[in-house]
């Protein structure tokens, strides 16, 4: 049974030091939050590849990412002062102070002293912990809208201004920043991007975005239908945006999933739907095409010679020579447009470096100036010089600043999303470990009748779990070291790439389980020395 004037009495004595570590918490975390730069932390995470620091900062490439090293670092190490020094106030403190005799000399249980304390320590650690998320949870909306909308970007903020919008508004409705070409122009700037480029950047978002509202409508839809089949796995069950944009006449079944792309791109049903129609047209294009056999080629049959065929012969020869020499200017002129090498995955990369340097050399600037606003790349003095150290011709070039523009804008909107339900497997995983944490010192705090050996046991085991960790983090490579802590039961990396996390949880929770049940049973029975 619970006794209420001993969980009064815990809450007195232990209420600041809770407070404190709730408030520092909630604080780092939602600075974090606040101020993440999703451009900015790549290029650390970029520049820091290969050091000491990149199993560190590898992370900072999305904003969940960001945070894995406050769960797996800071916040563990704030939860573990806390649950070290509040377990030895709830019980070797007052055992060897002598005031837990006093306690004991009432009519309250000793089996009801303990339950007290250890439940006032697991409620309170869950206590803290759910604010800290919630603190998360807040500052991410405030700033960035992605908890329960699309995240507001640069973009979105410059035209709501232009368009005296709200920006939560206009975040859901790109369509009215295509209708507007002052809007498209602010917009644009905002990104670092043309107003071409900025074109093709939003039409991609607001396609991707259609098809993934209605790639959940017809998950919802076939959960419906297959969620008593045993034959059918979940994930067949379950249809992506990536299914969805492979096989969009999927969409064509469903009316509400064509309501909601409709309403995404802003357009009527019909005309939603004929837009799809035409984007399986061309799919179906461009599949007949990669498809198509190569025709095979028929031997010529030489004409045999005679005198009437080699005067006709050299007439023809004659006349070609004219036309060569006639059509000489034509091909001269076009040489500009012609390109003279193509682009591919392997040499794409180094092919945009090249022009990024070239533009640079030929601006007169730094290049990472070039790299950070990439429409330098279209000035016609930029322009010259890049076709002549790459063989690429303009339109090449401009095709490849369009599509690194558009590339690294939407690398920085997928960095924004937020997940929710990683985001709680997150908190879950850390409560869990935190509370196994504590069901060590609470068990030393049991087990021990001095507060120094209670300290040291209690205090060193859990703070040598912090320093493997970190030492895991600084190297790349610590064999053997996950097996010597419990905080790898709490894989931040698989949850965080929706990999397998689950029995490490289950872990974690029965060591705090069992520990728990120890302690009460320990206190219970042992001889104190009152």
């Amino acid at each position: 049974m619970l006794s209420k004037p001993i969980l009064k009495q815990s809450i007195q004595a232990n209420w600041k030091l809770w407070l404190i570590i709730t408030i520092v918490a909630s604080t780092i975390l939602s600075g974090f939050i606040i101020s993440y730069d999703a451009a900015g932390f790549a290029s650390i995470a970029a520049a820091a590849e290969g050091t000491a620091f990149s199993n560190i900062l590898s992370s900072l490439t999305s904003l969940l990412g960001s945070l894995e090293n406050f769960y797996k670092l800071i916040s563990v190490i704030l939860g573990i002062v806390y649950v070290v020094f509040t377990a030895n106030n709830l019980v070797v403190n007052e055992v060897d102070s002598g005031s837990l005799a006093y306690t004991l000399s009432t009519p309250i249980k000793r089996s009801s002293v303990i339950l007290t304390k250890s439940l006032y320590l697991i409620l309170s650690v869950t206590l803290m912990y759910l604010i800290i998320s919630l603190a998360g949870l807040g500052a991410s909306q405030l700033q960035f809208n992605n908890v329960t909308g699309y995240p507001i970007t640069d973009d979105v903020k410059a035209a709501a201004e232009t368009l005296n919008q709200e920006e939560r508004y206009l975040s859901e409705r790109l369509y009215l920043i295509q209708e507007d070409e002052h809007a498209m122009r602010e917009a644009a700037v905002a990104r670092d991007m043309d107003t071409e480029a900025y074109a093709i950047y939003l039409e991609d978002l607001i396609r991707n975005r259609s098809y993934k509202e209605a790639a959940e409508i017809i998950t919802d839809e076939r959960w419906d239908i297959y969620e008593d089949d045993d034959d059918m796995e979940d994930s067949d069950i379950e249809i992506t945006t990536e299914e969805l944009l492979e096989q969009p006449e999927m969409l064509l079944t469903s009316n509400d999933a064509l309501a909601a792309g409709a309403r995404i791109h802003g357009i009527s049903i019909n005309d939603y739907r004929e837009l799809v129609v035409g984007e399986i047209d061309a799919l179906e294009v461009v599949e007949f095409e990669n498809t198509e056999p190569v025709e095979e080629e028929t031997p010529e049959i030489e004409p045999v010679e005679t005198e009437e065929n080699q005067e006709e012969t050299d007439e023809t020869n004659e006349n070609e020579e004219s036309e060569e020499v006639e059509e000489t200017v034509v091909v001269q002129d076009t040489v500009a447009s012609t390109p003279q090498r193509e682009v591919s995955e392997d040499n794409a990369e180094l092919l945009l470096q090249t022009v990024i340097d070239s533009s640079a050399t030929a601006l007169d600037i730094n290049s990472e100036q070039v790299r950070d606003n990439l429409t330098f790349i279209k000035d016609p003095t930029a322009l010259a010089l890049s076709t002549q150290t790459t063989g690429l011709n303009t339109d090449q070039i401009i095709m490849m600043a369009n599509h690194a523009m558009v590339s690294s804008a939407r690398s920085v909107d997928r960095a924004l999303e937020f997940d929710v339900e990683t985001y709680f497997w997150l908190s879950l995983g850390l409560l869990l470990l935190i509370l196994a944490m504590s069901s060590i010192s609470f068990f030393a705090s049991t087990l021990f009748n001095r507060t120094g050996l209670a300290l040291a046991v209690g205090g060193g085991i859990p703070f040598a779990f912090f320093l493997i960790t970190m030492i895991q983090q600084l190297m790349d490579s610590a064999n053997g070291l996950e097996y010597m802590t419990i905080t790898t039961l709490f894989d931040t990396d698989a949850i965080l790439s929706s990999g397998e996390f689950g029995w490490g949880l289950v872990a974690l929770g029965a060591i705090a389980f069992v520990l728990y049940t120890a302690s009460n049973i320990l206190f219970t029975k042992k001889d104190l020395p009152l």
